[in-house]
């Protein structure tokens, strides 16, 4: 019995070591993947950056991978996290699955502030999407200003995957793995210090539906990088690093709290 123990504990021990090294190449450094079932705290599984529930946001059963976050449309309520400055990394790369309902005016991600209007647009990551579904990404480069409007319509109560790539020179629209749109960034995004809303900002707009498997890489990801990530879900990049064990396995994680 002992043996296999250690057999085991050695299995899980290379598994986790492949897996952590998996994570490092691609640069994960906060995953929010909701499988909590209760309270008021999102935690990052793989950093320091907790996410506080603002308002009245619910657990649910059924998200992409496990659990998931439900919104309902009420503008104060939503997901915050403090600011880091790994938030102002560039290049970057954010990713989250959603299924979202048929609703003017949605928000995935703002960071910009806790109030409307900013007192200065240094937006360095921020989704929304317009009233006729599609998602729309805005950005602030010095003097300029940058936008891109996607072709794919993501409010039909669907599971969608979306990632905003920037690489230092051009920001690039994924949906469901495959790139919406790109365009030059038109000089190096600014940073700021504020914290990150999920699923809403100050201007009373807000998400009606479920949002999973929140990430943000500190690298561009690439096409296929995007699509491994879809397919195999953050938990598989997360393990290690979130955990730092040899012995627990994310089934342990995943399942039991």
């Amino acid at each position: 019995m002992k043996k296999i123990t250690i057999l085991l504990s050695l299995t899980i021990l290379i598994h986790c070591t492949v897996i952590a090294a998996h994570a490092r190449k691609l640069k994960l450094v906060s995953a929010w993947l909701f499988e909590e079932r209760n309270g008021t705290v999102a935690k990052d599984v793989v950093g320091k950056n907790d996410g506080e529930i603002i308002g009245k946001l619910s657990w649910f059963t059924y998200g992409k991978f496990g659990r998931c976050l439900r919104y309902l449309g009420n503008p104060d309520s939503y997901l915050r996290i403090p600011h880091n400055d790994v938030f102002n990394a560039a290049p970057y790369t954010f990713v989250a699955w959603v299924k979202l309902k048929s609703k003017s005016w949605q928000y995935i991600i703002w960071r910009n502030g806790d109030v409307w209007p900013e007192s200065k647009e240094t937006r360095h990551i921020d989704i929304w999407i317009h009233a006729d579904g599609f998602p729309v990404f805005m950005w602030t480069a010095g003097k300029n200003s940058g936008q891109i409007d996607g072709k794919t319509i993501i409010t039909d109560d669907r599971w969608h995957h979306i990632a905003k790539v920037y690489d230092g020179n051009s920001v690039k629209m994924f949906i469901d793995g495959i790139m919406d749109t790109e365009m030059p960034s038109e000089g190096t995004l600014d940073i700021n210090e504020s914290p990150i809303w999920i699923g809403a900002n100050p201007n009373n707009i807000a998400a009606t539906g479920l949002f999973d498997e929140v990430g943000f890489f500190t690298n561009a990801l690439t096409k296929n990088e995007i699509n491994d990530v879809m397919s195999i879900g953050l938990a598989d990049y997360a393990t290690v690093e979130a955990i730092k064990k040899s012995t627990t396995t994310w089934a342990e994680l995943k399942g039991g709290i």
